[in-house]
């Protein structure tokens, strides 16, 4: 309530008003930030304690709902088992293999298809990478002052395209899709009308156009037809499927969709109209100027919630659980409240089973086409745990030198890493504690010399105490580093090689905690580099990475490789999809929202409307760039300038987070598809990282092992022989 800040201080005046925020703050919205020492520990205690505490009966709720939407939709079991095996099967069914037109068709049809020989394969993966460089370059363009750039890119690629969709439609004769009871006129007629056809003619056609009908009208759209390259994003489609399976999601998950569907959609009504009628009249809660909803000066809450539309809208995005708005009265905020314990928890039931229902049909694919796992396979496994299994009764083997030899070796890996029965000798318990505190250490003191302060205060001379210290830890690791070398032909992890340990998340690591320190030295002895310059300083930081070294008492990092491959065929659709709305959603806001006046700022000289036809005001212009024609350097669009920087605000939207909602109608519009599906959908590849990285670690979740014994191979904690390949 004291804060130098008067916008916090505003906030905290009273009880009353510090309850606002700090419900807010418990359901992890935290709009304000200039708080003092003490408010950042109690927001911090906020966000790690008592968030997810205050989020348990609103999930509880959703989740009530669910089960009961569940429940319901139980009471015909074998009718609705049928629906859904259905609705899978339909989804998951490969085409009869039929053969369709002559052999000039069929070669045509395999290669653009990438079936039947190598050259088709790497003949489609090109197409693949065409298409993303093509994508990044139409981005690019759109940046002030490229609009020219990789023009040679461009080209390539259309030509490119072309031979493609030429080859494509003389292979159609032999596409089951369109050749099957068709004659070959009547087949291409159909190809060409297709979806995908569509697609890649609104691709390339623009660039033809405008070779063809130079200083014309089009020369009035050429931005427009420059975002039409973004659709060969689409293109992706025909090989990872993922747009295509959501009438598939719809037809799986219809008849709870109906239901949550029709309960979100009635709360979002409601919460609407209570919105409005608390806000309406709302003269003091002041605002931005908002010129697109008619507010020049002055503004307060009530221009935003003018009528129940542009409330609606608003709702809508706190329904999602964002709150980029705090700014109500004593109304609103009561409203808002009911609004975070009844009614967020259940309006995201849709977008949840959409989700479900997208992994659900993806999974089924991929379960159709790998078969059954064999016994004792977890999720992400690869040849290195399945040789791990391999390994598991074998004992390690002899040594060149004789048994001398191996029992040194048995000794140093007993050491290191511990028993096979899991003992550890107090020789080993101390190396290991030792080994804890020391990385602990070396972190701290990155952190501690990167402070002016306490670097002067130790002082930075050659022989400093980081200097020694930093000496005693190289020496320590690097001994480490050949001891465990050395060990590796006994040790199991390492599967009974060093080079397989050298080459592992473990025997990298370890490596690199050392490495840096030697090619400091060798560039400063032979004047590469200064000691105590920037350069030199690089290599020193990069002693934070011996904090994965912490991954041998924990085990973490070295699961991420086996999570991705045990995700990878759900992240490729999904993620192809999250790319298709991420870019998608990106361009339309930039289309909609370039030159929206909500988001333009003027120099203070300028008006911010005409009072007189002799004098045009900051927001009387229909774009920026004709204001700044008038006032040269005096206008600024804030945001939406150009792809990328849309892009940086979709990525932001898609997290949850609405930094910026006086969206005109249109961009409403793409905005409310986001609140509904959008941010779920976007979400599902990160969703299935999470749920992956349980199954490998044993803890469930799909490809798992069914039992739940969690015997389906090494879970490595504590073991730093080996680990999966970085």
């Amino acid at each position: 309530r004291n804060n130098p800040d008067n916008e916090v201080a505003a906030y905290y005046k009273t009880v009353p008003d510090a309850m606002w925020i700090t419900l807010l703050n418990l359901t992890g919205e935290s709009p304000l930030a200039q708080y003092t020492v003490w408010g950042k520990i109690v927001t911090g205690i906020l966000g790690i304690c008592a968030t997810g505490l205050f989020g348990i009966p609103i999930g509880v709720l959703g989740a009530g709902f669910e089960q009961i939407l569940s429940d319901e939709n139980a009471d015909t079991p074998d009718q609705q088992q049928t629906d859904q095996t259905s609705v899978l099967d339909a989804a998951i069914a490969a085409p009869e293999p039929e053969s369709f037109g002559n052999d000039i068709e069929k070669a045509t049809f395999n290669f653009v298809n990438g079936i039947g020989s190598m050259a088709a394969r790497i003949f489609e993966i090109a197409i693949y990478i065409v298409i993303l460089i093509s994508v990044a370059v139409g981005v690019w363009q759109t940046v002030k002052g490229q609009e020219n750039a990789f023009h040679q890119v461009e080209w390539f690629s259309v030509i490119v395209f072309t031979i493609e969709y030429i080859i494509r439609l003389v292979g159609v004769g032999a596409d089951p899709l369109f050749a099957k009871n068709r004659d070959a006129v009547t087949s291409r007629l159909r190809f060409v009308v297709s979806f995908y056809s569509v697609i890649d003619l609104l691709a390339i056609l623009p660039f033809y156009l405008a070779i063809a009908l130079p200083n014309t009208w089009l020369d009035n759209y050429s931005d427009m037809f420059r975002l039409f390259r973004l659709l060969r994003l689409i293109k992706l489609d025909k090989y990872i499927p993922s747009i295509t399976l959501i009438d598939d999601v719809v037809r799986l998950k219809k008849n709870a969709l109906i239901v949550a569907g029709f309960a979100a959609g009635t709360l979002w009504i409601i919460f609407s109209a209570l919105l409005f009628m608390a806000e309406q009249k709302d003269k003091v809660n002041e605002i931005d100027d908002v010129p697109d909803y008619g507010c020049y000066d002055d503004c307060t809450m009530r221009d935003r919630f003018n009528n129940f539309l542009s409330s609606s809208f608003y709702t809508a995005v706190h329904l999602t659980g964002d709150y980029p708005i705090i700014s109500y009265d004593w109304a609103g905020r009561f409203v808002n409240f009911f609004m975070v314990i009844a009614a967020v928890g259940v309006v995201s039931i849709p977008s949840g089973l959409i989700a479900n229902g997208f992994v659900q049909i993806v999974n089924s694919k991929v379960k159709v086409r790998r078969g059954d796992a064999p016994p004792g396979a977890r999720a992400g496994d690869d040849w290195y745990e399945v040789r791990l299994r391999e390994l598991q009764d074998k004992e390690p083997p002899r040594s060149w030198f004789g048994p001398w030899m191996d029992q040194a070796q048995v000794f140093v890996n007993e050491t290191l890493n511990g028993a096979e029965d899991g003992s550890w000798s107090l020789l080993g318990y101390v190396f290991s504690i030792s080994m804890f505190n020391i990385i602990v250490l070396n972190v701290l003191a990155v952190i501690a010399e990167s402070i002016p302060e306490v670097d002067r205060a130790v002082g930075n001379q050659p022989g400093n105490f980081f200097d020694v210290f930093e000496l005693i830890s190289v020496i320590f690791f690097a001994t480490e580093y050949m001891l465990r070398l050395f060990c590796a032909p006994k040790n199991k992890a390492a599967l009974y090689s060093s080079f397989i340990y050298a080459t592992t998340f473990f025997g990298i690591v370890d490596f690199l905690s050392t490495v840096p320190y030697f090619i400091e030295h060798a560039l400063i002895y032979f004047n590469v580099i200064q000691a105590g310059s920037d350069a030199a300083m690089m290599f020193r930081v990069f002693r934070i990475f011996r904090l994965l070294q912490l991954e041998g008492f924990i085990v973490a990092f070295s699961k991420l490789d086996n999570v991705f491959r045990a995700s990878m065929d759900v992240l490729k659709a999904t993620g192809l999809l999250a790319l298709v709305i991420w870019v998608g959603c990106g361009s339309l806001f930039y289309i909609f929202e370039q030159n929206n006046p909500n988001f333009r700022s003027c120099d203070d000289s300028i008006p911010t409307h005409s009072t007189d036809s002799s004098t045009p005001g900051c927001f009387d212009f229909h774009t920026t760039e004709e204001c700044n024609d008038v006032y040269p350097g005096m206008c600024k669009q804030v945001a939406f300038t150009n792809i990328p920087n849309s892009l940086y605000y979709t990525a932001v939207f898609l997290g949850g987070e609405w930094g910026l909602v006086d969206f005109t109608w249109p961009g409403r519009f793409v905005c409310l598809f986001l609140c509904v599906a959008g941010i779920g959908l976007y979400a599902i590849p990160l969703g299935t990282l999470f749920d992956s990285f349980g199954a490998v670690l044993g803890m469930g979740g799909d490809g798992g092992d069914d039992d739940g014994d969690g015997n389906g191979g090494e879970d490595g904690g504590g073991d730093r022989g080996g680990g999966n390949d970085s």
